[in-house]
């Protein structure tokens, strides 16, 4: 659709006179539009009235049909639910356009900015003598034998080990583990495919045997367990444990962060702490603080929210700049700090993992944080 049509469609739309078939195309664009492109949208907390949304709409149709200068385009957002959406925001590709909390300081960036990019895919593999080996700098097709078990770095850059002619004798244990601004994907010798968030790990042995299969892991790290009846597979995690067949699930257990968290989007789990058990049905999720027996259950989360990380992005809802923060720390590889009284504002909205440097800072800025950066990686917060 050129930009023409769009301006005489949008104008009927908003005016209320599209037809059916006039609707469907103006749709049609927004659910074509590259959105690979976009670099962060921002949602306001605040529930919104049909007519804010339409203001809202009209805003983002104008900056698709309206000429704008060469070094600021403004590209529309739209929900794919756009219809009971929250106020969805206009995007600079620096991203500089929100509805956020407002205050009135100015913010300082040093002389010489950080040096920040996002992360990547990287990872270590540490193998049963002690050897590591950084898999983001080995080639792909690299491989290696374990016991009876053969490791490769595929074409796609991801881990995977082959069955071969193994032995309990043979089986030996390794670690994959990723540093701050680094992911990375492994498949294990069962075939359940595991994504690791940046400062993550998970011990496993170079074949499962025996009754059960059984791993252990750190950090954020999202399953896809290949299922099998007869050998049931565990997850452990500080003092939880998560009992499964065979199903995708979430789990994040950042030592910095209160609880850790197991979210079922298929299958089922059983999540057990102490002598405490809870299963999950697919949606809900089970919480236990560290080294706490005690599980707390939601029944119904977000798991878009949830699984944001897997998908390119991060996600908000009514976070404090603290959990905002932290997310950033880990994937930008950067140091937080805070001087004086923690700003109580809350945020919702999402951001692309793959800002560059600048944009990052924009959007801090632009979302009214008070900071200052400093040599060294190092960001600090002001009231």
């Amino acid at each position: 659709m050129d930009t023409k049509e769009l301006a005489i469609l949008s104008q009927k739309y908003l005016a209320g006179k599209a037809s059916e078939e006039e609707t469907a195309r103006l749709l049609q664009w927004y659910n074509d539009y590259d959105e690979k492109e976009l670099t962060v949208h921002i949602i306001t907390a605040e529930p919104e009235t049909e007519a804010m949304l339409e203001q809202r709409m009209r805003l983002r149709l104008l900056a698709a049909t309206q000429p704008v200068e060469t070094n600021t385009r403004l590209r529309p957002v739209f929900y794919r639910n756009w219809k009971v959406a929250a106020a969805v925001l206009l995007l600079v590709t620096a991203g500089i356009a929100y509805y956020l909390p407002h205050r009135h300081q100015q913010t300082s960036i040093a002389e010489k900015p950080l040096r920040i990019s996002p992360g990547a895919d990287k990872a270590m593999l540490t193998l049963a003598d002690g050897t590591v080996v950084n898999l983001d700098t080995a080639s792909n097709g690299w491989a290696l034998l374990q016991g009876g078990t053969q490791v490769e770095k595929t074409s796609k850059g991801e881990i995977i080990y082959k069955h071969g002619n193994t032995t309990d004798q043979a089986i030996t244990s390794n670690i994959l583990s990723t540093p701050r601004g680094g992911q990375f994907k492994i498949k294990l010798p069962d075939g359940t495919a595991v994504w690791l968030n940046a400062a993550s790990s998970i011990s496993y042995p170079t074949a499962f045997t025996g009754e059960e299969r059984s791993v252990s892991v750190t950090g954020e790290v999202y399953f896809e367990v290949a299922p099998n009846a007869r050998q049931p597979f565990t997850v452990k995690v500080n003092n939880m444990e998560v009992l499964v067949l065979g199903t995708h699930f979430n789990i994040n257990a950042y030592p910095d962060e209160n609880t850790m968290n197991t979210t079922l989007l298929e299958g089922a789990v059983l999540v057990r702490a102490g002598s405490q058990y809870k299963q999950l049905d697919p949606g809900q999720q089970a919480r236990v603080a560290p080294g706490r027996d005690e599980i707390t259950f939601v029944k119904r989360v977000d798991t878009n929210s949830i699984m944001a990380w897997r998908n390119g992005y991060f996600s908000f809802e009514e976070a404090d700049i603290p959990t905002v923060m932290r997310q950033l720390a880990r994937w930008y590889n950067i140091e937080v700090s805070y001087a004086g009284k923690i700003p109580d504002e809350k945020f919702t909205g999402e951001i692309g993992r793959s800002l560059t440097q600048e944009q990052l800072l924009k959007i801090l800025a632009q979302a009214k944080i008070q900071f200052k950066v400093e040599e060294g990686r190092k960001i600090i917060i002001y009231p």
